[in-house]
């Protein structure tokens, strides 16, 4: 059994790292409930895999906090609104740092490739493909956090992403469903972000946070 990542998402991981990715959208989506009981064997038989990748798989989970370990398997910890707004509190806090990395810095290059991560998000919503939407989307906000050139802001960005990707995945699966227009909001949304980045301007940082993160837990 699986739970819906996105098969073009797994290419390039290890059977560890793609048992984590299946489970951890389980976790997220609701579809694996909080108290769920997790044994080795039994992933490994859903999987068809030995025991080895099913332990790599669960340490990942663990350092997503979405798991905690216990013998021969692990317990499913809670993941509801408390956790996701949690989420996007250091999600804002990251990019909001990143932010104010740029003062003073030449930021075309910055605006022009963000310009293209959102040409790119509306071919996919043309194409009504809500995988190739969430990747771009992602990297739109990367090319911030990139160029704000600290070592640890990317690494604390880094594990926030597994579970975030995932989180806008499933909102943008519900809104291609339900609300396919909202996407014009949602790409002027975005350009009022470059628009910040473009002019530094910080009241506009702040209504383009508002505009793109208070919302996207409603879908999920």
């Amino acid at each position: 059994m699986t739970y819906g990542y996105p098969t073009k998402w797994l290419e390039s991981l290890t059977r560890g790292e793609v048992i984590a990715a299946e489970l951890r959208l389980g976790i997220v989506s609701g579809d694996i409930e909080a108290e769920t009981l997790l044994s080795e064997n039994q992933v490994a038989q859903q999987f068809n895999v030995s025991r080895s990748p099913v332990r790599d798989a669960f340490k990942l989970l663990q350092t997503d906090q979405l798991i905690q370990l216990e013998r021969m398997g692990a317990r499913v910890l809670s993941f509801g609104e408390n956790e996701k707004k949690e989420m996007y509190d250091l999600r804002l806090m990251l990019e909001s740092f990143a932010f104010s990395r740029l003062k003073g810095e030449d930021t075309y290059n910055i605006v022009k490739e963000m310009k293209k991560q959102l040409e790119m998000m509306k071919v996919a919503v043309q194409f009504g493909d809500a995988e190739s939407f969430t990747q771009h989307d992602l990297e739109f906000h990367e090319v911030m956090i990139s160029a704000a050139n600290h070592q640890y802001l990317k690494i604390f960005w880094s594990h926030l992403k597994p579970v975030m990707e995932l989180l806008i995945l499933l909102s943008m699966r519900h809104r291609m469903n339900t609300h396919p227009h909202d996407f014009d909001r949602i790409h002027r949304n975005h350009q009022v972000f470059i628009d910040a980045i473009e002019y530094y301007d910080v009241d506009k940082l702040k209504e383009a946070f508002h505009l793109n993160f208070d919302d996207v837990g409603k879908d999920i």
